[in-house]
């Protein structure tokens, strides 16, 4: 910081925001996709919402599906991605109850930590 902004009355914050995080494109073309095996998939972040979107590439919550799949997903209109996201959902919340179950956690504290994480349970 510039030695004027700390004599001033109101000096200026020291803080900057806090940068989304982003899934980025350098290792894309190694990325296969889930369902049909082809390359240069998309990272899917299984729970949707920009604070759950950030929680879901913290906590690796997320699967790299072909584009075509990856905006079916993200659309949730469809029998198949209303199925697959459901099933996701549930695939994840359990991997995370386990992990912390694990560690010593009992079920209860493990499924009220992950309500508390992404807002609900979907088991």
């Amino acid at each position: 910081m510039n030695e004027y902004y700390k004599a001033c009355a109101f000096p200026k914050p020291q803080d900057k925001k806090k940068r989304k995080k982003m899934n980025g494109y350098k290792d894309k073309p190694n990325r296969v996709c889930f369902f049909t095996g082809q390359p240069y998939a998309e990272r899917h972040e299984v729970f949707s919402g920009t604070a759950n979107r950030q929680i879901s590439i913290d906590y690796g919550f997320q699967i790299d599906v072909c584009p075509e799949l990856h905006r079916e997903l993200q659309d949730n209109i469809t029998p198949w991605a209303q199925k697959w996201n459901k099933k996701l959902k549930m695939y994840f919340q359990k991997k995370y109850e386990l992990e912390l179950r694990a560690e010593g956690v009992s079920p209860e504290r493990a499924r009220e930590s992950f309500i508390s994480l992404i807002g609900r349970s979907y088991i």
